[in-house]
């Protein structure tokens, strides 16, 4: 692992934090419209605004792995209190900044837990306009607003092995991807939480299911090169 600590010029020659793009997280509590804000130190960049724990990413980390260490780190949460459903990324060129967009699993009250924050709260998505944002949160702020429903990925059996299922939970589908009636909200991608065939709806979440190898490659395209 090498540190992602370190300003980079995108290609637009804008200075961004994060060597190898950074990372936030944004979770929402179902049922009252809340999410989880972070009022930033005054010495941070861009600080005495508001936005979500969020920073650097390490060389091994992938969004949702890095947003979930910067949230332990900085609002004392755990994995085990965030679902992930989806991401939306800001790329400026050779520098991106993703956002995993997750609801809470359980009650949880965040904590300040180091310097970079001066409060961390739950807030009322309806009042998150009217406060003075970091630049960038405001920005997707609208393409954040509306948490999607759970995404359930169901394959036969006969694929239940099949690498590129591990790899879509991982990564998410991009949201060109998903098949006509799957909400995304403004989001890029969704991760697909896995739904054992033959188990009964889940209600309220949206059920995507493979049947063949061909529709597991519409949702996973090609392999990385």
């Amino acid at each position: 692992m090498t540190s992602g600590d370190g300003w980079v010029h995108c290609a637009a020659g804008h200075r961004h934090w994060g060597r190898f793009g950074a990372a936030g997280l944004l979770l929402h509590r179902p049922g009252d419209d809340q999410v989880i804000l972070q009022h930033r130190a005054a010495w941070t960049h861009e600080g005495d605004r508001w936005g979500i724990p969020g920073g650097a990413r390490h060389s091994d980390e992938d969004a949702v792995e890095a947003a979930l260490r910067e949230a332990a780190e900085e609002a004392g949460l755990q994995p085990a209190d965030v679902e992930p459903v989806g991401l939306y990324i800001d790329d400026h060129g050779g520098w991106s900044y993703s956002t995993v967009v997750a609801r809470a699993t359980r009650a949880v009250q965040p904590t300040v837990t180091d310097a970079e924050s001066v409060t961390v709260r739950w807030q009322p998505a309806a009042g998150v306009a009217g406060l003075p944002l970091h630049s960038g949160f405001a920005a997707a702020w609208q393409s954040l607003r509306v948490l999607p429903p759970l995404l359930n990925l169901v394959a036969a059996a006969p694929l239940a092995g099949d690498p590129r299922l591990a790899r879509l939970a991982r990564e998410g589908i991009a949201t060109p991807r998903l098949p006509t009636g799957v909400r995304a909200g403004g989001l890029h991608r969704l991760y697909p939480h896995p739904l054992a065939e033959g188990s009964p709806a889940v209600t309220g979440n949206q059920v995507i299911t493979v049947r063949t190898t061909d529709d597991l490659a519409a949702l996973a395209g090609p392999e990385p090169g």
